[in-house]
This record gives structure tokens, sequence and C-alpha cells, in this order.
């Protein structure tokens, strides 16, 4: 956020700074720069520049000075030209130079347009005359727009429709539990025994984990509750488990010198005949603190599920 205000200091422009919920955040700032609609959105560490044009100026011409925009500064990750706006992806939120870089585009972008004689219009229908209001809804991806009132009321429209089909929308808890557990697997599960083998602690990988069995449940069900979080966390959790129960049987593999099922019946044996051992494997602390991250994870998620599942948003128009 301290990019943001930097900037809104520079360019005299409005921050926005709104929340839905743990996962539905707004970061932005926006105004209008030498005559140009713009306005910078935060996404996870990712910045997103966007600058409003009209329909005349040369696309290739346009996309041959983004393309050396990017050429010569690393950080963008990715640039567009779109019908009515210029969209340029600056990565590495927390370089300390960040503001900087972004003010760069900015200025060399508005420079660009001004010798090109393209102007601001509409972001959606490119209309040059109407009045433009900043537009911001947030859900789950949040995104904001500088748009006219009769784009603004279709876009409204369209987030009511959007709304009643993921209400009505069946999410399958059975498939959203698989593609959890997959996921977490695939994610950081591997990734935590691979860890295990060389001495490493395994345990870091619940990052992989966690984004892992997100993304996994969604993949399979395309829509996650309140239920869904707590699948995620069982299935994750149970994922972990997996991983780390692997990881400490590949330990005994290499202390008694035994083969890999081996050494798993004897863990199996040890762990239900022994509570002793059945706790050193797995009250382990490295284990007990990446299950709490899971389950804190699907605490904080839980509410914002709750609304995407329902498709709930919120607009703002400035």
């Amino acid at each position: 956020m301290e990019n943001l205000k930097v900037l809104a200091d520079k360019y005299n422009l409005e921050v926005l700074d709104d929340k839905l919920s743990f996962l539905e955040t707004l970061e932005a700032i926006i105004g209008k720069i030498e005559g140009y609609y713009v306005n910078v959105l935060v996404d996870l560490r990712d910045y997103i520049v966007k600058i409003n044009i009209d329909s005349n100026g040369d696309r290739n011409k346009i996309k041959a000075f983004l393309d050396s925009l990017k050429l010569e500064i690393k950080e963008i990750k990715e640039t567009e030209c779109k019908k009515n706006y210029i969209r340029v992806v600056i990565k590495d939120g927390k370089s300390r130079t960040t503001a900087e870089i972004i003010g760069k585009v900015i200025d060399r972008t508005v420079q660009f347009l001004s010798d090109e004689n393209i102007k601001s219009a509409c972001g959606f229908c490119g209309d040059e005359n109407a009045i433009l209001k900043a537009t911001s809804a947030i859900k789950n991806e949040s995104e904001t727009d500088f748009i006219c009132e009769e784009c603004h009321q279709k876009r409204i429209k369209e987030l009511e429709e959007n709304r009643e089909e993921i209400k009505n929308m069946k999410e399958n808890h059975i498939l959203g539990f698989l593609g959890s557990f997959l996921g977490a697997f695939i994610g950081g599960g591997i990734l935590w025994i691979i860890l295990g083998m060389f001495g490493f602690i395994g345990s870091i990988s619940v990052v992989g984990i966690i984004i892992g069995g997100l993304a996994g449940y969604t993949m399979f069900t395309k829509k996650m509750g309140v239920v869904g979080s707590f699948l995620f966390v069982v299935a994750s959790g149970m994922a972990m488990a997996v991983a780390h129960f692997i990881e400490v049987s590949l330990q005994f593999k290499k202390l008694y010198g035994m083969s890999v099922l081996e050494s798993i019946r004897e863990l199996i044996d040890y762990t239900t005949n022994s509570p002793e051992i059945a706790r050193e494997v797995w009250l382990n602390p490295y284990f007990v603190i990446a299950f709490a991250i899971v389950i804190l994870v699907g605490i904080f998620s839980a509410k914002s599920a709750s609304r995407d599942s329902q498709g709930i948003y919120s607009v703002r128009r400035d």
C-alpha cells in the first residue's frame, strides 16, 4: 500500500482501500494524469496499470511501444493493448523501487499517447464524450475501471446475472475433497517428502500444500462454500499427514536399511502399538505448526468462501 500512497502524492490521485473479507480486498489509486484516466491496482504482489484510450491511433504502433517498454523495464511482467485501454502488469511489488518503476511506466505511456494524439475514453465502450467515473467491483478478483454510466449499468446487470448463476451452481463436495487432496499432495506434499529425504524441514512446503489444496478444490467443483473450506482443511491435512508419514518412513529406511514398504509397515506397527512413538511422530512441532497454519487459512477463507459461493460483490462508483 505504501507504493500506492507514494504515487498518489506524486500524481494527486485518490487512494482506494476497501475490504469485504480476508481475501476480498481492493487496493488501488485512481484519477487523471495530464488528461488521461489512470488506475493502478494491487494484485497480490503485482501492480496492474490501466490507462484508458480512444479508438484513434495505430494499434500495432501502440503494441510496438509496449513491447519496447517491456524490453527496457525488466520488472514489467506483461503488456496488453485492448480496444479501449492499455494494461501493464508490473511484478515484484515489494521492491524498494517499485513506485519509481510504476511512475516511469505511467510517464512514458502518457507521453507516447500524447505524442500520438490518442485521448482517453470510456474503458468499455470507447465513448470519447461521455462523463467517466471510476467504478470498482470488489469480489474474489477485484477490479476498477473508468467507464460511462451506460456501461456501468450493463456491468451491474452482468454482475447480477453472474451472482444468480453462482448461487444456482451445485457444489460437488466429493469431487472438491478429492481435488483438494490431490492438489495439496502434488502442490506441496511431494516437496515435503523430497526435502525430508535430504535432511531439510519438509513442513516449509505447507505454502504449496495450501495453494494446491485451494486450487484443486475449485478446479474440480468450480465453487467453494463454507463446507468446502472445512473439506479443504481435512483434505490438505490428510495430504500433509501422508507426506509427513512417508518422510518419517524414509528416515526409518535410511536408519535400519529397510526397503520402503518394510519401513512403512514397521512405522505403522510402532505408531499403532506404542503411544509414545505415535506422539513423537504426530506431535512433531513442525508438523503441528504446519497443520495449524492450514486450519487458520481454512478459518480465514470460510467467510470469503461463503460470500463467493453466493456470488456476493460490492460496487463503488466515484
